[in-house]
């Protein structure tokens, strides 16, 4: 009986340590070129996301003043929304909802790069991370995520991580 819980702990454990295919993108990209981008320290993607879209949108703040208001230790990252409020704080329009790719690319498109909030977990196992979309092609999207700035990401992967956190988005936009 002690081997059935083992076994997809083991199995969980070597699937967060394996990398990420190196894919090239086949497909001409569409990217917002300029939205700055912060390497996270660990567990502050939300900071280090949110500082990069409110930087885009001209206010001066890093992912450590940031993290300085939000950041959770009992929680070990930062919540859902305290990221909204602290935006809306900051004199900024800031809503999440349920996005798809079709809206993921009208917002890049339109120069909004959106926050997204996948779960890169195995089973049972929840392993959520805040990313900065910021641009895409048919393939997969652009994102600026833990310590790579624009890393590609292909759709499948993307749509997979996204899907179980019911396609969490934040919409951050001047008032």
């Amino acid at each position: 009986m002690r081997c059935a819980y083992g076994l997809p702990l083991i199995l969980a454990f070597l699937f967060s340590c394996a990398a990420p295919p190196k894919v090239k993108p086949s497909q001409p990209l569409q990217i917002i070129e300029n939205v700055p981008f912060h390497p996270q320290q660990r567990y502050q993607c939300g900071p280090a996301s949110l500082a990069g879209v409110l930087n885009y949108w001209d206010v001066d703040i890093s992912p450590e003043a940031i993290a300085g208001e939000i950041f959770s230790k009992s929680a070990r990252g930062t919540l859902n929304a305290d990221m909204m409020f602290f935006a809306e704080r900051k004199n900024l329009k800031a809503r999440h909802y349920r996005g798809n790719l079709e809206d993921v690319r009208m917002k890049i498109d339109s120069g909004y790069p959106l926050i997204v909030l996948v779960d890169d977990g195995f089973w049972i196992y929840q392993k959520n991370h805040f990313m900065v979309v910021v641009g895409y092609n048919a393939d997969g999207v652009i994102a600026n995520s833990r310590k790579t700035r624009l890393k590609y990401i292909p759709n499948k992967g993307f749509l997979r991580s996204w899907e179980r956190t019911k396609f969490w988005t934040l919409l951050v936009t001047p008032k």
